[in-house]
């Protein structure tokens, strides 16, 4: 389910498909910079995993989500570490790989609020912040492309506010009248980078909302991933209350090609979130049907010797997270083709099985990841 070589094009061709992909690779620290720090270790067994994970399945496009960086956009020095020094260099018997594009957007994850969010008088991380985090960047995301990536035409909605959503779900009279008028919906950012393909661009609408959970009974974390899925459909969409972060209105042209791409921490049959916006994003008619929730729905067969600890509704095959859930997705426009799709998960007879797993063979996040890296083949014209 997860073979790879045969989309690489031989030298002087042209591509006739790209493999697009998405992995929470779960490389964030609380301290500011210990990433990076981890990074410049030679041979992180963690970390040389992950690398293996991505050479493996071998993505001409990549979002890795939950990866450090500053706050305010930009590579620190810790995505030319993992690139240079880890999918750079053959890791676990897989061959090096190389993304000479590559784009780290600003984040609302740890940026202080100026006014007091959750209402104990005192302005601290990660309680106060415009997005969960302990520090400016912490679980941001980032996109590495072998495509050049059309940088002056990369659009973001990180300064919209959650209050300015036509029809929000904002808990009502939660947080204060100065906070409400402060408050991103964005819990990092939404953002669509073009790619250049073989002379066209292809979209990529990224972001990673916040968990439907640790809420109280004002369920606002449960509202905002909502809302923030909302948001994504509203881009795809073109809405008109739509400007972006440098004034400009709309979202996607109608006849753009785009693909979907994030932890988008919602899932269609389970788990806590409130269903209404992941359904009609899956189902939305500008995505591929195939690929969202139809045959070409990307699948493992490691997957299905999970045994999570509550009982589940969805298809075991679909799940991309160690608690039972289809969380992460690559979500092609309906106008493309679509020839394969997967998520990595090993089953237990296969050699990779060791990626995912602990030195005592167990599924555990300190292993790697608590996500799997899933991927879409899609055709060039």
């Amino acid at each position: 389910m997860h073979t790879s070589s045969f989309h690489q094009p031989s030298s002087g061709t042209l591509p006739t498909s790209a493999r697009v992909a998405m992995f929470n690779i779960s490389m964030s620290d609380p301290v500011q910079g210990e990433i990076l720090r981890q990074l410049k270790q030679p041979n992180h067994e963690r970390f040389t995993k992950l690398a293996a994970i991505i050479q493996h399945v071998a993505p001409d496009v990549l979002m890795l989500c939950e990866f450090d960086h500053p706050g305010e956009g930009g590579d620190d020095g810790a995505l030319e570490q993992f690139c240079q020094q880890y999918l750079a260099v053959p890791q676990h018997g897989q061959n090096a790989v190389s993304y000479p594009y590559r784009y780290c957007p600003p984040s609302n994850t740890g940026m202080a609020m100026v006014n007091d969010l959750d209402g104990d008088g005192k302005i601290t991380l990660p309680n106060d912040a415009q997005g969960f985090g302990e520090h400016h960047g912490h679980f941001s995301f980032v996109i590495l492309s072998r495509f050049p990536i059309v940088d002056k035409e990369i659009k973001s909605w990180q300064s919209l506010l959650w209050r300015d959503l036509p029809g929000h779900q904002m808990p009502e009279g939660y947080y204060s009248e100065q906070a409400s008028a402060e408050l991103r919906l964005s819990s990092k950012n939404h953002v669509v980078v073009p790619v250049e393909v073989d002379g066209q661009h292809l979209h990529l609408v990224c972001c990673h909302p916040t968990p439907p959970v640790f809420d109280g009974h004002e369920k606002r974390n449960a509202r905002r991933n909502h809302d923030e899925l909302v948001l994504l459909k509203n881009i795809l969409e073109d809405a008109d209350y739509l400007v972006d972060d440098k004034g400009e209105a709309g979202g996607l042209k109608p006849d753009s090609r785009f693909v979907v791409l994030g932890d988008l921490n919602a899932d269609m049959a389970d788990g806590d979130g409130i269903k209404t916006a992941i359904r009609d994003l899956l189902l939305h008619p500008k995505v591929h049907r195939t690929a969202s929730s139809g045959r070409m729905t990307p699948k493992s067969l490691g997957g299905r010797f999970l045994r999570p600890w509550q009982q589940r509704r969805g298809r075991p095959s679909e799940w991309t997270h160690i608690s039972g859930l289809r969380l992460d997705y690559v979500l092609p426009s309906a106008n493309l083709d679509i020839l394969q799709s997967g998520v990595f998960w090993p089953d237990k007879k296969d050699p990779l099985r060791h990626l995912i797993t602990d030195e005592r063979g167990r599924e555990r996040p300190q292993a790697g990841s608590d996500h799997r890296l899933v991927w879409v083949d899609i055709a060039l014209k």
